[in-house]
């Protein structure tokens, strides 16, 4: 894969990261209850539910990204390079207008909608905080197992990008559901 400038990808991703944030922070936390729990129709989301389903990785990878910070002493400023399966993630996530079934264990389970946006806020700025704290780790040697398969690591940079990719995903999804209801 093609080498990528590492503070050039940091960047992209922070701001990317910053977008989704702001967005929750000036939309969704304004949002009335039935506008959250909205859903088009029975098979579709509703905005809480998109968020339920975006907490629910970031209950898993957050804890893990922040624990590779606490103890990796791998510093370096070399370019990022995609690893195959990661690459082919954040694709996946890129390809608009394309379904995919949820893994079960990220199914939304959502009890307060109000909870979930507060939640998100809460991980968009540890987000934010781990990003900027790769800007000077190792995200190329140091990998992570996904949440589905403990079998598969990622290299964090690929979490990270994989992470601000899905979240743009369901941003997408929640502008739809919000134009709608």
């Amino acid at each position: 894969m093609k080498a990528i400038d590492k503070n050039t990808f940091i960047t992209d991703l922070y701001q990317r990261t910053e977008v989704l944030l702001n967005e929750a922070v000036e939309r969704y936390q304004n949002l009335k209850d039935d506008q959250l729990n909205f859903s088009m129709d029975d098979k579709s989301w509703s905005v809480a539910e998109c968020l339920s389903h975006l907490n629910s990785y970031g209950n898993y990878y957050l804890p893990k990204l922040e624990e590779v910070l606490k103890h990796t002493n791998h510093y370096s400023n070399a370019p990022f390079r995609k690893g195959w399966l990661g690459g082919y993630f954040v694709k996946m996530m890129e390809a608009r207008g394309k379904k995919f079934k949820a893994a079960k264990i990220h199914l939304p389970n959502v009890t307060d909608a109000y909870q979930e946006v507060a939640e998100f806020i809460s991980q968009q700025e540890r987000m934010l905080k781990c990003i900027s704290a790769f800007r000077e780790m190792d995200i190329n040697d140091v990998s992570i197992a996904t949440s589905v398969s403990k079998l598969v690591k990622l290299k964090v940079g690929d979490i990270l990008a994989f992470m601000v990719a899905h979240h743009e995903r369901h941003a997408v999804q929640i502008k739809r559901i919000l134009a709608a209801g």
